[in-house]
């Protein structure tokens, strides 16, 4: 069973493969325009506020064992001027704090409350920017699929349309929800793992497990991730889906078969892992490469639904 799974995955990338090549143009298109935005989204999140930072001190500089400690303005705002956001430690918030002895340091993550509105902001303002044309990207290379690629001022299209636009966001800030809540259930056992390794003498046993535990969470968080992921092909692919019959129906389509499912996603992190290195570059192929993939396989669960 397992070696015809894997056979069966090892075809439908292949044909994804003749078809990137076959159409490669409109594919590298589409991949290069959604790499770009998605790069600058990156940056504005980044350089505005919009993502968390940590750090690690000195123990005599902040004293605090670890654990998850209120923290007023004048403390916060001081930590938040180490990292280059002192505008943002006005309101205070909590220190997320990790006390390991045998070094003196402790590693803090502050979460400032003014800084925690921020980052909704701009998260939400970069998801305005990106979900539409990722939407169109996606259904581009659907009717790649299908021999018939559209024209690139096509990939702008659920933009224009606010029905579109609002169905793009509504899917994607159900997976991004799903997503934070699968991920910090799944790293929970994990960090307290670490917490405890950190906190107790000769704690180096619990350390390394813990990083056993990260990695198997990170696993299984993403695991959890696909269980809805194809709401957006199916929203893709058909833009008069609602949200609602998205979602559900892309639950209940991979039913008995989410560990292919996984798996097949889980084949293009060698991927994603290069394009860390290689400034995104392999993004150009590996992006269009797994999403026809990833048609194909709900392509022939539809066909077998049938």
């Amino acid at each position: 069973m397992r070696n015809t799974a894997a056979q069966c995955r090892r075809a439908l990338k292949l044909q994804a493969r003749q078809t990137f090549f076959l159409y490669r143009r409109p594919c590298l298109l589409c991949a290069f325009l959604l790499l770009c935005v998605s790069l600058a989204a990156q940056f504005f999140t980044a350089y505005s506020g919009g993502a968390l930072f940590y750090a690690f001190l000195d123990v005599r500089q902040l004293p605090l064992d670890t654990g998850l400690w209120l923290a007023g303005p004048e403390l916060m705002s001081s930590l938040m001027t180490t990292m280059g956001l002192q505008d943002l430690g006005g309101w205070g918030g909590v220190l997320l704090t990790l006390r390991y002895e045998p070094m003196g340091a402790v590693m803090v993550l502050p979460l400032a409350w003014q800084q925690l509105l921020r980052m909704a902001a701009v998260n939400a303002a970069a998801l305005v920017v990106t979900a539409p044309l990722e939407y169109g990207v996606l259904a581009q290379l659907r009717w790649v699929l299908e021999g018939r690629p559209q024209r690139p001022g096509s990939l702008f299209g659920w933009y224009a349309d606010l029905r579109l636009t609002r169905k793009a966001l509504g899917v994607q800030a159900a997976l991004a929800l799903w997503r934070l809540l699968t991920t910090l259930l799944c790293a929970a056992p994990g960090f307290l793992c670490l917490a405890a390794g950190t906190a107790l003498p000769g704690g180096e046993s619990l350390m390394l497990l813990s990083t056993v535990l990260s990695l198997l969470g990170m696993a299984a968080a993403y695991g959890c991730y696909t269980v809805l992921l194809p709401a957006r092909y199916l929203l893709a692919a058909s833009p008069e889906r609602t949200v609602r019959a998205a979602l559900v129906q892309g639950f209940r389509l991979a039913q008995g078969r989410r560990m292919e499912f996984f798996l097949l996603n889980l084949s293009f992190l060698p991927w994603y892992l290069a394009a860390q290195f290689l400034y995104s570059v392999p993004l150009l192929y590996a992006y269009p490469y797994s999403v026809l993939s990833i048609y194909l396989f709900l392509r022939s669960l539809q066909t077998q639904e049938t």
